[in-house]
């Protein structure tokens, strides 16, 4: 297969203003410019922009199901008490088909804002068995790579938090290109002592873990108060802090814990859209990023657009300091260009998130018009500027299948999808 007449941006350095890319079996095995005569199957997209394909490192699939949800009563004081009236309700009213068709609405919006590889971090507590291997199924269906975790706590008794445990097991032991569990954990403030020596005696050096960190303050109030320990302090004495794990927000840590993540070769993932929703604070990138941290970019189940985070990530420390220049769009690297396929690349075992030689076919087609010219210099100005204003992914490929065509997944029947998701919305409506 070969992708001509296109614009490719590499993001290892490159820029050409018009070229081609060669796949074979799945990964790219030539890029240059100019043409190339190709005794095979050939795409010609005129003028479009080809670039790889982004990745979200945090967000919630089964947070589908609460666009437009009437929630009352409605009045929370603190971010406990918006869990406890809204997020806590939805996940109990969740089954293993809400789960599944969420998944597919999820995979389908995210393909066409440029996703094609999520880490995802479910609850349903009513519908544990079979989650991940079911929201799973549905997004490889649609065509994307999926790294799930279930959410472990206490807070809905030790017979689900047992579940839970067993759930996380049960998928991490399903390994490909395309499917990745790890372990996943709600946050300190609803694990117990218990809970924490129960997971770390199945994974403690062997699983990465994907867990929720002071995002609120609540969560670092509680755990100092009952557990003498900071948060992420306290997940380091269990022996959870394994390689690659995912700490989730990270508004009101320390240099001092966020070392720990650092010196245990983890990543942060900021989100902070929804942070700001939430109410909850703002995480100081600009730290962790200064102190050596990996970080990441998700957006914690608040749509599935990426490009409306990368607008939060760069503006709201403007507006907090009011300096426009301690964030630009050049910061874009560290997170979305960099340690997001730096992330996937680990978990999925295929090179991504660059357009040469030897990486996967992971790549999308965009519908980009510039009215200025655009270099390898200034890409991440028209991405951040020009390309998140409106993003047009006209056309997907991941592991060099074509699994977006003219806007329109080629899997599935998208129509279809949305139809059965608006009935079983009905059932789970009532039992919210």
């Amino acid at each position: 297969m070969q992708i001509n007449n296109v614009s490719i941006y590499t993001n290892d350095g490159d820029y050409i203003p018009k070229g081609f890319v060669r796949v074979e079996n799945g990964k790219i095995v030539k890029v240059a410019a100019g043409e190339s005569a190709y005794n095979g199957e050939n795409f010609y997209f005129e003028g479009k922009l080809l670039m790889p394909s982004l990745v979200n490192a945090h967000t919630h699939i089964y947070s589908t199901f609460a666009r437009g949800l009437r929630v009352a009563p409605f009045n929370p004081s603190s971010f406990t008490k918006l869990l406890e009236q809204l997020w806590w309700r939805l996940d109990r009213a969740m089954t293993v088909e809400d789960l599944k068709i969420s998944a597919y609405v999820a995979a389908i919006e995210s393909l066409k804002s440029g996703v094609t590889s999520l880490f995802d971090h479910n609850s349903s507590p009513n519908a544990i068995e079979g989650s991940l291997r079911g929201i799973s199924s549905s997004v490889n269906s649609v065509g994307l790579r999926y790294c799930g975790a279930y959410e472990v706590s206490d807070r809905d008794g030790t017979e689900r938090r047992d579940k839970g445990i067993r759930e996380n097991l049960d998928f991490s032991s399903e390994s490909s290109a395309y499917r990745k569990g790890i372990f996943g954990l709600h946050a300190s403030f609803t694990l117990s002592n218990e809970t924490l020596s129960l997971a770390s005696r199945e994974i403690a050096g062997k699983i990465p873990i994907h867990v929720h960190v002071a995002e609120g303050p609540e969560d670092q109030e509680y755990t100092v108060s009952v557990h003498d320990s900071r948060v992420l302090e306290r997940f380091h004495r269990a022996g959870l802090m394994t390689e690659n794990s995912i700490y989730a927000h990270c508004i009101h840590t320390t240099p001092s814990e966020r070392a720990l993540v650092k010196d245990s070769r983890g990543y942060i993932v900021v989100n902070c859209q929804s942070n700001v929703n939430n109410g909850v604070g703002f995480p100081e990138w600009r730290n962790f990023a200064n102190e050596g941290i990996r970080i990441l970019l998700g957006n914690d189940g608040y749509g599935f657009n990426l490009c409306h985070d990368v607008r939060f990530l760069i503006l709201c420390p403007h507006y907090i300091y009011r300096d426009p220049k301690v964030s630009s769009s050049g910061d874009i690297g560290r997170s979305l260009f960099g340690s997001n396929y730096d992330l996937a690349t680990r978990t999925f075992g295929v090179n991504l998130g660059t357009i040469r030689e030897g990486s996967s076919a992971d790549f999308i087609l965009l519908d980009y018009k510039s009215p200025t010219e655009i270099t390898v210099e200034n890409f991440v100005d028209h991405f951040f500027f020009g390309i998140c204003e409106n993003i047009a992914v006209s056309d997907a490929f991941v592991g060099g299948e074509r699994v977006l065509a003219e806007g329109r997944p080629t899997r599935v029947n998208e129509d279809e999808i949305y139809k059965e998701a608006r009935k079983l919305y009905k059932a789970f409506e009532k039992r919210f």
